[in-house]
């Protein structure tokens, strides 16, 4: 059995960490195990599933307050677990430090993952870029522009995120008994699932949905995930007068579930690498309303519709009452293996890194 390290902020629920874990369970534990390296540890994450997955979880000092300790905590855990293979995941340039950390460790397979296909601080994201030659073996992205934002000109391999299909599919039955559950019978559902951060642009998604209401009276909207503009936009909710509308739900283990009970999913981000609960709502064969700065690639099925965010947000809201039009949910496992987003492939893969 091997043991792959991977490094990562935290594994507390989110697009970069479902997607680790997603692979994790659904490889041969006997062949390959994941372990990580997290700089926190909050109550609801995955530290303690990765343990019973067989991993392990290792909690390096926090690279904003002690940059060197965390350092050297990474080169001694590569070197005295005699890890072969370090993967470090994320969205900029800066934490390539830590996989020079991993060579100095011993580790002889050292690979970046990128997440996004952008983010702030352009100029120091540029700056570490450039120490990539000498230090990543191995170039990975979620999607082109992905790759591109990450590694400029250099060569690298798109790894799709790909998710459970079985998982996702959509149940008539399924969608029947959770709306009633959530007492929503007589509603049109719209949702968006992800992290409140900037990139997500939650405050436009509320907006264009306070035009929606105004329209259609029986309208909810369902905010799925946690995030640390949370409170900036429940001020947001309550400004618009939206508190009877609006179900900010935090983070659910049954995402599938609220999936099945949506009628549109809403995706207005500003920039993405290739967002998994795209690929999740196609999967459930949900009508999707996305913003036109993400990739092409995550449009798997004819479900999706993409809008520029400079038509604004009565635009959006026009469109997406249009999209809640009573429509036949469609079984589209197929499509979406087919376009390579197949969770168990990707474990088999990852296994024989």
């Amino acid at each position: 059995m091997k043991r792959m390290l991977h490094i990562v902020g935290g594994m507390y629920p989110g697009g970069l960490e479902n997607f680790i874990m997603n692979i994790n369970r659904n490889l041969n534990h006997e062949q390959v195990v994941f372990d990580v390296i997290v700089h926190s540890i909050r109550e609801g994450d995955y530290t303690e599933e990765i343990k019973k997955l067989g991993g392990k979880v290792y909690l390096a000092p926090r690279k904003s307050r002690h940059p060197i300790g965390n350092f050297f905590a990474i080169k001694r855990i590569v070197r005295e677990n005699h890890y072969e293979t370090v993967i470090r995941h994320s969205d900029n340039a800066f934490p390539v430090v830590d996989l020079l950390a991993a060579k100095l460790g011993g580790a002889k397979r050292r690979i970046y993952q990128s997440h996004s296909s952008s983010s702030s601080h352009v100029l120091l994201h540029r700056f570490f870029r450039t120490w990539m030659s000498g230090v990543v073996t191995d170039r990975f992205a979620c999607s082109e522009n992905a790759g591109k934002w990450m590694y400029g000109k250099r060569s690298f391999t798109v790894v799709k995120n790909a998710i459970d299909i079985s998982d996702n599919l959509y149940h008539a039955e399924v969608r029947e008994k959770t709306r009633k559950e959530w007492k929503l019978d007589d509603k049109i559902v719209y949702s968006h699932v992800g992290i409140y951060m900037p990139a997500k642009n939650h405050e436009f998604l509320i907006r264009f949905f306070a035009q929606i209401v105004k329209k259609q009276e029986n309208a909810v909207l369902l905010l799925i995930g946690e995030g640390g503009l949370r409170e900036q936009m429940e001020e947001e909710i309550r400004k618009l007068k939206l508190q009877d509308s609006v179900f900010l739900t935090g983070i659910r283990s049954d995402v599938p579930d609220l999936l099945q009970m949506t009628d549109v999913f809403l995706f207005p981000s500003i920039y993405e690498g290739l967002p998994l609960s795209v690929i999740e709502a196609q999967a459930a064969g949900l009508k999707c309303l996305i913003s036109d700065a993400i990739t092409k690639e995550v449009i798997v099925t004819n479900l999706v519709t993409q809008m520029s965010l400079s038509q604004g947000e009565e635009a959006w809201a026009d469109r997406a009452i249009e999209l809640s039009s009573p429509y036949q949910r469609k079984d589209t496992g197929k499509e979406i293996a087919d376009a390579g987003y197949d969770v168990r492939t990707l474990a088999q893969w990852y296994a024989a890194l």
